[in-house]
């Protein structure tokens, strides 16, 4: 057994992952929840230590070597006294161990505790995860001051606006009053007396007042064309909806959300906070994707490129044939499947065949989609595009 070190712990990325696909079981999967000191729920380390007690049980029952299982546990006996695992996390997190490897990384969205022993690494309960994109920016609006946030391995970073773009409404008043909306005068007549002349406007106050908010959103958004000039990087807007309705009226980015976070601009939402609902409509988003094209390639493909038999599909995913998959996120086939390149020294009993399908995919450099049950195609668990 080789001994592995840990890595760095980072964001979740489909390309991290794929490097650990192959390697030979035991494999262990540990999914831990977020932890704040002070919340009434048992700490990530408290978890961890449940869970290993239960790894050992799971190895001595497949027969495992102890000198074997002893290796595999210890590195993880030792994170479990971790001063930063102990002092919490505001993210969940995804343990991978054998023999080979000892990796771990950050999740956004909540997981429940779970523990996998067997042939391969659980992927399909943070599928979803490897297809966020890795940056993409929030801004904050409100008529009091706009505010971008380039949000990447988790963290938000603020960043500055391109240089003569107005960060607030007064000081965009300041530059240039919009041309219709100046104030008007006229000579008075006879009848006036001692005034010499009248004042009159073109537009109500309120009317004022919106036409001056539209020319403010719209050096912004130049500003943001600018500061997003490759147009890829997904735009989530945060703030009340009467602001961020008119922003949506004047935007010329390709690639704002239809989603935005509501309610923010008032400041009392945390960054965490925000942070996370951001990156639920990322989620959205991707999911949303996916399950148009998986309807799509229904309708498309021909009946020999298609498939929603799970037989079929593992077969096919093994010898490199699955262009992309989608699995059903909420349940569990369980069964018996040896790919070509697998050879087992224990049996593991009855596993995830959703999950090894998944797996054999991206080891064969296909892609691979979580998807609720509402989602997929007439209750089918799964759904494979073939290449050949």
């Amino acid at each position: 057994m080789i001994e592995a070190k840990t890595s760095e712990l980072a964001p979740l990325r489909l390309d991290q992952i794929q490097k650990l696909l192959g390697t030979a079981g035991p494999c262990i999967t540990l999914l831990l929840p977020a932890y704040r000191p002070g919340e009434r729920v048992k700490s990530m380390a408290t978890r961890l230590k449940t869970s290993l007690q239960e790894a050992a049980r799971q190895l001595a029952h497949q027969k495992v070597p102890a000198a074997v299982a002893t290796a595999l546990l210890k590195p993880l006996e030792q994170l479990a006294e971790d001063e930063e695992l102990l002092a919490g996390s505001h993210f969940g997190r995804v343990i991978f161990r054998s023999g080979e490897v000892f990796e771990q990384f950050e999740l956004m969205e909540p997981p429940s505790q779970t523990l996998t022993v067997g042939g391969r690494f659980q992927i399909r309960p943070i599928l979803a995860e490897l297809h966020y994109q890795s940056e993409f920016y929030v801004l904050k609006l409100s008529k009091k001051g706009v505010g971008a946030l380039r949000c990447a391995r988790l963290r938000g970073e603020h960043v500055q606006l391109p240089k003569g773009v107005p960060e607030t409404l007064e000081e965009a008043m300041a530059f240039k009053q919009p041309d219709h909306d100046l104030e008007n005068r006229s000579a008075a007549g006879s009848s006036i007396g001692s005034i010499r002349r009248v004042r009159f406007g073109t537009g109500s106050g309120r009317e004022t007042q919106h036409t001056h908010l539209s020319d403010f959103y719209k050096a912004v958004d130049r500003g943001i064309r600018e500061l997003l000039h490759a147009g890829k990087a997904p735009l989530i807007l945060t703030g009340v909806d009467e602001d961020t309705a008119r922003y949506r009226m004047i935007n010329t980015y390709p690639n704002l959300m239809e989603q935005g976070v509501h309610g923010s601009s008032s400041g009392s939402m945390s960054e965490d906070d925000l942070l996370r609902q951001a990156y639920a409509i990322i989620r959205s988003h991707c999911t949303e994707r996916a399950a148009a094209d998986l309807a799509e390639s229904r309708e498309v493909m021909s009946p020999a490129r298609f498939t929603t038999d799970l037989e079929a599909i593992l077969s096919a995913a093994a010898n490199a044939r699955v262009s992309r998959l989608y699995v059903d996120q909420s349940i569990q086939k369980l069964g018996f499947f040896q790919g070509p390149s697998q050879k087992e020294r224990w049996d593991w009993g009855a596993e995830d065949l959703l999950n090894t399908a998944v797996v054999e995919t991206l080891l064969n450099g296909g892609s691979a989609f979580a998807l609720p049950s509402d989602r997929m195609l007439d209750g089918a668990a799964a759904a494979a595009v073939l290449r050949f």
